[in-house]
């Protein structure tokens, strides 16, 4: 009952996309600390946050590196700690790095999500006019498995695309909760099935 009113939304992504700079831009206030060297978030930081008349909490996670680049006792813990933020929330921010480009590591964090069976929204952050068609293209190539997905392109860091981001999270809350007739439910099954 309480997921209709309260929205829980985990920011996940690899180190340094921007997750902790997004939170602060959203809430209006420097409460986390955002600093461009990868392993600065350690822990699952959860944050009160209203938009809207609607209560969200917002999770700020540790960016989540390849499993072989992982060596650190505590680094194995912040890891664990971004999961149990993932399976914890209502809906995934997959935050995304455009100047980094797409990898192989953000399609796996992907891939956690839709086994976690959370709702989630993509969003492509430092997202500036010369790179939008090369990070379409990664996009496409690289994580076409998420094209139900909303995708929203932000610059967390000069507060462009956040409303756009939080209807996505809206939309995506929704979805996830929606309860659908049988009726509707098998012809969806139906229709899933005949294209397949």
């Amino acid at each position: 009952e309480d997921f209709k009113h309260k929205i829980k939304v985990a920011i996940a992504g690899r180190p340094n996309a921007g997750k902790s700079t997004l939170i602060n831009a959203l809430i209006g206030e420097d409460r986390l600390i955002a600093f461009d060297m990868p392993g600065t978030t350690r822990d699952a930081i959860e944050v009160e946050f209203q938009y809207k008349d609607r209560d969200y909490t917002l999770i700020d996670t540790a960016g989540l590196r390849r499993k072989g680049k992982v060596f650190e006792a505590i680094e194995k813990f912040s890891v664990i700690k971004t999961l149990q933020a993932i399976e914890s929330s209502n809906v995934v921010v997959l935050l995304l790095d455009a100047h980094a480009g797409i990898a192989e590591q953000d399609a796996n964090i992907a891939g956690y999500i839709l086994e976690s069976g959370r709702a989630l929204v993509v969003g492509v952050n430092k997202w500036d006019d010369y790179e939008r068609r090369r990070v379409k293209e990664e996009l496409e190539r690289k994580l076409h498995f998420l094209r139900w997905a909303k995708i929203v392109y932000i610059s967390a860091l000069e507060k462009r695309g956040l409303h756009h981001l939080l209807n996505a999270v809206n939309d995506a809350h929704t979805a996830a909760f929606m309860k659908l007739s049988t009726p509707k439910l098998t012809r969806a099954l139906i229709e899933a099935t005949t294209r397949q």
